[in-house]
């Protein structure tokens, strides 16, 4: 097979205090440094490792030209800019003990994060006495200090999309448009790509009272939001962007001297393009101030480039104080892209598979066995992060769930087989394990044999133990013993119809699990609740399940719309559900939330909460419906609910609505 892309990704950014300069673009910018950025800190591309930071402007200049000059043709970069899909996630910081609720309970609930402490951004955030809704291109105040709440007020918002993270009185609103569409892989070409204008939006909003909620300051970038985190107020933006200001010339007629003629007019636009087109830009607004800066968000000797040719976007990160102004002080970028990213306290993994990478030559080939390169950073330096080692793994991974680090171990779930192409063999899953010698990253162990034949639902990692769901027919939960990572073992199985598509610890030795049930045949048949017991590894057991026919909810694929209360064993996740009763001509449907109790004793049914339904406005004969609900969380003895129609009080054990309030 082809060996896939080398790509890497430093992502701790550089401590400073420089000041933002105003800056423009030049014309012939080859040989000066960019300014309005600080340089990177010495060391944070190691001498030798498979990332080489560029010495000068120039040279950086000189290698994207010459990247570029090898791929141009008659409609561009390959139609395009040889830029790919991009999965970047930092959520799996986790703690020893995985994703878990404290020792001390909070009064209220926060977004459901892989990781304590570890903040993601979400669509709604609260601090126990506010809570904070995006929803139809506005940002809401709701006061919830009171006995009745009420919306305290509202702004409206640019664009679509919009995510948050709240640090004491300042919220960080993080919009993302445009960007890339394709490619679609055809016979002997690639194409056709789509881009729209990229840009990253980043306002910061006084929220300290009602009367003063507004953005006070807008950081706008080239490209989109890959990925964020915050940790003590400070958030990390992983941006990718394209290079920009290139007016492609194309054939003008058919047949080949067209598209020579187009290819060497490309190669000219190359060769006299200069350092604002490939390196991304920033304009910083402050409202308060009345004034404007901008300039490039990357020095030259913040980036680096890979081993083997990754593409010509650039990967950049940011660290923002939330409470802070929002200038871009410093940051790390690469010119690659990557998959999946996880880390630890210690250690940084950047790891990336060839499913989105395989060269058009290999169309013909059927097998198509793959492989998985990982890449380790040293992060326990604040300011930067440092090279350590890198391995392969035979494989694809499923998410960034399939990552874990334990004790210095690295433990990676694959499957033989890609999972956006079928080949002609019988795909099977494994647990590996490695650990850093050198410059290298070793495998020390390995167990294979799961799920033979079936793809990856989910994977859980908890302590010396990992879960992973399998399934194409019947969902075994693979229970593995890492406690040897030298000689991890599959200790026990359990094969149950249906799958679960996310794993929740909601109590010592006891996993909830949300998914699909399924006939003997493997046809889903609706959203299906299991508690498993894992306290004997070697006989994990569903104490009990819950069924929901014909429904399905949005937590099987996004773990923030599931909440878990501990401290009444409560679930609650949305649940959308329509069948049609052909006897009585009349169809069974409900779009709403789901609360259930789930302990070791029993997973029940508490009742279902619906917003208040209404009609649609460009259908007078269409009967009324409700909103789903996508949001859910616990203030005190309150469940709020959230839909893009309103956000409801509701009395947590009656589940009596207090009260209704339309957006």
């Amino acid at each position: 097979m082809k060996r896939s892309l080398t790509v890497v990704l430093a992502t701790l950014m550089i401590a400073t205090g420089c000041s933002i300069q105003n800056s423009s673009q030049t014309s012939t910018p080859d040989t000066r440094p960019l300014t309005g950025i600080t340089p990177g800190v010495e060391g944070v591309f190691a001498a030798g490792g498979v990332m080489h930071p560029f010495a000068s402007c120039s040279s950086f200049l000189a290698h994207v030209k010459r990247l570029a000059m090898e791929r141009v043709g008659p409609y561009g970069l390959n139609g395009g800019y040889d830029v790919y899909p991009v999965t970047v996630d930092f959520a799996e910081m986790r703690a020893e003990d995985s994703a878990g609720s404290s020792s001390t309970a909070p009064a209220y609930s926060t977004t459901n994060v892989q990781v304590a402490g570890i903040d993601e951004p979400d669509l709604v955030k609260t601090d126990g006495e506010r809570i904070f809704v995006v929803a139809n291109g506005r940002l809401y105040w709701i006061n919830v200090s009171t006995d009745v709440p009420t919306i305290a007020t509202s702004i409206a918002l640019d664009g679509w999309g919009q995510q948050l993270f709240l640090s004491g009185d300042t919220l960080l609103v993080m919009t993302s448009s445009g960007g890339y569409w394709g490619p679609m892989v055809e016979t002997d070409v690639i194409g056709p790509y789509g881009y729209g204008n990229q840009r990253t939006v980043l306002q910061e909003v006084d929220v300290s009272t009602p009367q003063r909620m507004k953005v006070v300051r807008t950081l706008t970038l080239d490209g989109t939001t890959v990925s964020s985190r915050m940790t003590d107020g400070v958030a990390r933006i992983v941006v990718q962007s394209n290079p920009v200001g290139f007016d492609w010339a194309y054939p003008e007629g058919n047949g080949i001297r067209a598209e020579r003629e187009a290819t060497e007019k490309n190669k000219k636009i190359i060769s006299e393009s200069t350092l604002e087109n490939w390196v991304p830009w920033y304009v910083l607004d402050d409202q308060l101030r009345g004034t404007t800066s901008e300039g490039p968000l990357l020095d030259c000797s913040q980036i680096a480039y890979p081993d083997e040719f990754s593409g010509l976007s650039m990967l950049s990160v940011l660290s923002l104080d939330v409470e802070s102004a929002l200038a871009p002080t410093g940051g790390i970028g690469l010119l690659a892209v990557g998959q999946t990213v996880y880390a630890s306290h210690d250690n940084l993994y950047v790891a990336t598979s060839p499913w989105q990478w395989w060269d058009v030559d290999d169309a013909a080939n059927d097998s198509r066995s793959v492989g998985t390169q990982i890449h380790q950073f040293d992060i326990t330096d604040p300011r930067s992060a440092r090279y350590v080692a890198s391995g392969e793994v035979d494989g694809a991974l499923h998410s960034q769930w399939a990552l874990d680090e334990y004790q210095g171990v690295l433990r990676v779930v694959v499957t033989d087989e890609s999972p956006w192409w079928r080949g002609s063999g019988v795909p099977e899953t494994s647990v590996v394990t490695l650990e850093a010698r050198g410059d290298t990253l070793v495998k020390i162990g390995s167990v294979g044999g799961l799920g033979k034949n079936e793809q990856v639902y989910s994977v859980r990692f908890i302590r010396d133990k990992g879960y992973v769901v399998t399934f194409r027919q019947v969902d075994p939960l693979y229970v593995i013993d890492l406690s040897d990572p030298r000689r991890p073992t599959v200790e026990g199985e359990l094969k149950i119809n249906g799958y679960s598509a996310y794993l929740h610890p909601i109590g010592e030795n006891l996993i909830l699990g949300v998914g699909q049930d399924a006939t003997d045949e493997g046809r889903t048949t609706g959203t299906q609740l299991s508690v498993f017991d894992v306290s004997d590894p070697a006989n994990p057991v569903r104490l009990s399940r819950l069924t929901f026919k014909d429904a399905y909810s949005d937590a099987e694929w996004d773990h923030h719309a599931f909440l878990w209360w501990p401290e009444t064993d409560t679930a609650v996740l949305p649940l959308q559900r329509w069948s049609f009763d052909e006897a009585k001509g009349y169809d069974d449907s409900f779009s709403g939330a789901v609360v259930v109790h789930a302990n070791a004793q029993a997973i029940t049914s508490v009742g279902e909460i619906e917003h208040p339904s209404h009609k649609d406005q460009f259908c007078d004969d269409c009967r009324s419906w409700s909103e789903p609900i996508i949001r859910s969380l616990v203030i005190g003895d309150t469940l709020f609910t959230v839909s893009n129609t309103g956000i409801m009080a509701t009395d947590m054990e009656s589940l009596e609505m207090v009260e209704w309030l339309r957006f």
